[in-house]
């Protein structure tokens, strides 16, 4: 009896507050003629009640074209149903989590705080404006995030095509006067596949690895070889049975005691899942379990959740892909692919890439940053058969000329000549020690004739771009069977340049597989003009997802690690003030 009268009281205490609450909320609407005033102070003050960090000046204009829309009246009280929109925003916030965003950084619990304090009294004008205020705030940065990318592309040296520019103001005005916030989310939210497949993915290992009391571990006393017997084996099935899933659920159990003799042979799938492994990795896939497998094995399930959470901030940067062909080169997986984005295609290229040196390959920071491949966009219009290659001053000086002085035969044996001037018709100059000379001032060139020595081997494509990269051909082949490709000055160099030619060249009328093999073999250079321009896009992503299977690759430029630090410093500057709202303001 005690406790149900204990319970009708709170229910009534509570209806109480409800009622109070809602008669704020309409006497803050009925006083509309201070409004203006409070919300313009608030939208010109150095910063918000609830930030410790000041407004950005994009901030600041989008907040203000908002509030205008609205005569500078409540925003979030206005609507017919107020607590489920401010909820249903709130619970947007709490799932940041689910798009590789941090919840932080929209004042998540500080504003679920101050939400039930403003439930449980009788809040002024002035408080019910800056918790509005705040909802709104929170929300511009939430969509922006969502739909832009937390850190600026260019910040990061990534020179890519911009998206087009939101309306975020009548957006979010429409959404809110239609509750409908969790509707426009769902819409700022990027449509490309890779992106949504990676969303999956980061479901995926959320839960794997909310599983584990720690990070599972192999540990094999040599190389594990297809026939092997180790008491780890049975774990390594499971654990590789959990990865491959498609599932977003799977289980995981590395109770090693579980597994019977035969559990713990290792042969049959389990070598076939490593050798698989071993191929999305670049790696020999011979099924043996050395070093570089057992390193990725080991790998902690949160370094990969990181690595996902990294790329979809950075495929937030990309404007969606028009219909038609689309070429495409990620550096960490040293892979290029050739499709359509409108449609299925029997001609969807894949195939091995060479890259830019990375800092491994190089002490010399800022001589290794010249030598990485740029990240950036352009579009792939014209390509040359039988290329000259227009040797640039920087190799000339530090590589080719000091080879020179130690042997005087060097340009004629790798068929160098020097020319007034980079054009096809430009005429080979003698190498007199005059002309040499000349070399080191810029006033003369040198390139290297077109054959089989030629660096960029038969066909190059070009994309006209500021840091002069381009694909090409290579007669070194034999790198492509490396691992890890980063052996260029920049360009790239692609595995099967004719297929890609044939690609390139599909609406060209009468360019089949023999006129490309013709064009590769001719006497001359030749220029040839595609007639449809293709966008290249060179990215650097260390996750890449399909439906069935995700990829990690090496973060070989640190890359990661230096968007991880920028986003680790936004968190920092987005932090909420620590001191108590509503009795402060």
């Amino acid at each position: 009896m005690k406790t149900t009268m204990k319970k009708a009281r709170f229910n009534a205490s509570n209806l109480l507050l409800w009622a109070l609450f809602l008669c704020s909320i309409g006497a803050a609407n009925a006083d509309n003629k201070h409004a203006p005033a409070i919300t313009q102070s608030l939208l010109q003050a150095n910063s918000h009640p609830y930030f410790a960090n000041t407004y950005s000046s994009k901030e600041r204009e989008t907040l203000q074209s908002l509030y205008q829309l609205n005569a500078y009246q409540l925003l979030w009280f206005s609507v017919e149903h107020p607590v489920k929109t401010i909820n249903q925003l709130l619970n947007l916030y709490a799932d940041a989590p689910s798009q590789g965003l941090i919840a932080a950084d929209y004042a998540h619990l500080k504003l679920e705080q101050q939400w039930r304090t403003l439930q449980q009294s009788k809040p002024s004008l002035p408080q019910f404006l800056a918790f509005d205020t705040a909802l709104s705030l929170t929300f511009l940065r939430y969509l922006n995030d969502l739909h832009d990318g937390r850190i600026p592309a260019q910040q990061q040296s990534f020179y890519l095509k911009p998206k087009i520019a939101v309306d975020f103001a009548s957006r979010i005005y429409t959404a809110i006067k239609t509750e409908s916030v969790s509707a426009l989310a769902q819409d700022m939210e990027p449509k490309l596949p890779p992106y949504q497949q990676l969303k999956i993915a980061l479901k995926k290992y959320r839960y794997l690895n909310a599983q584990l009391k720690e990070p599972v571990h192999f540990n094999f006393e040599r190389a594990l070889q297809p026939g092997d017997w180790s008491t780890q084996v049975g774990k390594l099935q499971n654990y590789l049975n959990a990865l491959n899933s498609t599932s977003l659920t799977p289980q995981i159990d590395t109770d090693t005691n579980q597994y019977s003799q035969l559990d713990n042979t290792y042969i049959g799938s389990i070598v076939t899942k490593v050798r698989n492994l071993q191929a999305d990795y670049n790696l020999d896939n011979d099924g043996v379990i050395g070093k570089q497998t057992l390193k990725l094995l080991n790998t902690p399930l949160r370094n990969r959740i990181e690595q996902i959470e990294l790329s979809m901030e950075r495929l937030r940067w990309l404007p969606e892909q028009q219909p038609g062909p689309f070429i495409l080169v990620n550096i960490p997986a040293f892979q290029l692919w050739a499709y359509h984005t409108d449609k299925a295609q029997n001609d969807n290229l894949s195939m091995k890439v060479i890259v830019g040196k990375s800092y491994a390959a190089n002490k010399d920071e800022d001589k290794t940053l010249k030598l990485q491949t740029p990240i950036f966009s352009g579009n792939m219009s014209y390509l040359v058969f039988r290329p000259y290659w227009n040797i640039p001053y920087s190799i000339l000086t530090e590589e080719i000329l000091p080879l020179f002085e130690h042997d005087p035969t060097y340009l004629e044996r790798n068929d160098l000549e020097i020319v007034a001037n980079f054009s096809h018709q430009a005429i080979p100059l003698p190498s007199t020690a005059e002309n040499i000379k000349r070399l080191y001032t810029k006033k003369l060139h040198l390139r290297q004739r077109p054959g089989a020595k030629n660096a960029l081997g038969h066909i190059k494509f070009m994309f006209p771009n500021n840091y002069n990269i381009y694909l090409h051909d290579t007669p070194g082949t034999s790198l492509f069977r490396r691992s890890k490709r980063d052996f260029s000055h920049g360009c790239i160099r692609v595995e099967k340049p004719s297929a890609l030619a044939l690609f390139a060249l599909r609406n060209n009328p009468g360019w089949t597989e023999q006129k490309i093999a013709e064009a590769i073999y001719s006497d001359a250079p030749s220029i040839v003009n595609l007639e449809q321009k293709i966008p290249v896009l060179i990215f650097y992503s260390t996750a890449l997802a399909t439906q069935s299977k995700v990829s990690f690759y090496p973060d070989i430029y640190n890359h990661d690690k230096a968007l991880k630090t920028a986003i680790s410093e936004r968190s920092q500057r987005l932090a909420t003030r620590s001191e108590d709202i509503t009795t402060n303001f």
